[in-house]
């Protein structure tokens, strides 16, 4: 009896820790960017519903397998919010670039975030919120990301997250809002990497493209990724960022139902 009492609580346990509640932040970042940029992102996470939360925080290095990411945990009073500023740095101490996963383990959370290049005149940042691993793209979809750039002006550079343990094969159309094809990307993903493509334009064209957009899909059956594009202005180095959406038809609506009443009447 009390061997499968310990089996019961070891089976709710994992199905508990397999439903916990999964936020992407999908880029990151402590470090230097073209034109003299310098990147920072502060995080902040909130315990939903007026109720105490706790969660890990992962750092996903850029171009790295993330099977064993650095993780650090948090606990938060009902209601209480915690701003962690630079995060990447002040968190887990590394220079460079990622994505943040962040895991409830106890209650529920919501997750935003800045990244933004700071100069002695301020700073220029772009919102990048916290995405429901959940909601992310999957195979047998197209997926758009629309008001990109590439010229003397702007840059646009696209980031993709793998959100499974095994290697995601990506492809990445780009196009002139004309629809006119200017190549394709091939991308990679290992287990829970992210991955930014800087000046993704250039990489198809020597032209300037004054309004593009990208179409992104995986091969992998099993594949789930996020992907983005952040289209940064070269002079200020102020950036937008722009999340995928799904590119396709509209659902059907939903066939209209009829209900037939029938009324009886008795006459005695």
């Amino acid at each position: 009896m009390a061997r499968a009492l310990r089996v019961l609580w070891l089976a709710v346990l994992g199905a508990s820790l397999a439903n916990a509640q999964e936020l992407y932040v999908p880029a990151a970042a402590h470090t230097s960017g073209a034109a003299g940029t310098v990147w920072r992102t502060d995080l902040e996470v909130k315990a939903r519903a007026n109720e105490p939360a706790s969660f890990t925080l992962e750092l996903l290095k850029e171009r790295m397998d993330n099977t064993e990411p650095l993780s650090a945990s948090f606990s938060l009073e009902a209601g209480e919010s915690v701003r962690l500023a630079d995060a990447v740095d002040a968190v887990f101490g590394f220079y460079g670039s990622g994505a943040l996963r962040v895991t409830a383990t106890e209650g529920a959370i919501l997750a935003t975030s800045r990244t933004y290049n700071t100069n002695p005149n301020g700073t220029f940042g772009q919102y990048i919120p916290g995405l429901d691993a959940e909601i992310a793209a999957e195979h047998g979809h197209d997926y758009v990301l629309m008001q990109l750039s590439s010229s003397a002006s702007f840059r646009t550079n696209v980031g993709f997250v793998n959100t499974t343990g095994a290697t995601v094969a990506l492809e990445v159309d780009l196009f002139t809002a004309a629809a006119s094809l200017l190549g394709s990307v091939p991308v990679t993903l290992r287990p829970y990497e992210m991955r930014q493509i800087p000046a993704v334009f250039t990489l198809v064209t020597s032209e300037s493209v004054e309004d593009g957009y990208a179409i992104v899909r995986t091969s992998t059956e099993a594949g789930r990724f996020f992907a983005y594009a952040s289209v940064v202005d070269n002079l200020s180095g102020d950036a937008v960022f722009i999340p995928a959406q799904l590119d396709g038809p509209l659902a059907a609506p939903p066939e209209p139902r009829f209900v037939v009443f029938e009324a009886f009447m008795r006459y005695g």
